[in-house]
């Protein structure tokens, strides 16, 4: 990036890179842009859902996720971005191929996500699975 990219297109890239690595399953590239001690917040109705810490804690909900997703169709549909708060309105199938749409919200701070808050339009029958967490 360019000495003149604004902080707020910095940004932007950080968490597209993010999804760019996650839809190759490339866990090292992934890392790389969340910070030691990330947080990622799933809503507690979610079977996965509860507050993550660290990259151990991202590690164990990605380890989750396989049995509710097809992580190779996520899609970014867009992003907003202002200053260090970045929000994706990402989809991606469930295991039975029904659509399940959210917004990711991130902070983004040095160039490292420090935190990650789901938002779901459409949890489909992901809400009533048993809960694994």
């Amino acid at each position: 990036m360019s000495a003149a990219t604004s902080l707020t297109e910095q940004n932007r890239a950080v968490v597209l890179g993010m999804f760019e690595a996650a839809s190759r399953s490339d866990v090292e590239g992934v890392f790389s842009f969340l910070s030691d001690d990330v947080t990622v917040i799933e809503p507690q109705f979610m079977p996965f859902g509860k507050v993550y810490h660290g990259k151990e804690g991202f590690l164990e909900l990605a380890q989750h996720l396989p049995n509710y997703f097809t992580l190779s169709s996520i899609t970014v549909h867009y992003t907003l971005a202002d200053g260090d708060r970045v929000a994706a309105c990402v989809s991606m199938a469930d295991i039975t191929g029904e659509p399940t749409r959210f917004i990711e919200q991130f902070t983004v701070k040095d160039g490292k996500i420090i935190e990650n808050r789901m938002f779901y339009n459409n949890a489909g029958s992901l809400v009533n699975q048993p809960k694994v967490v």
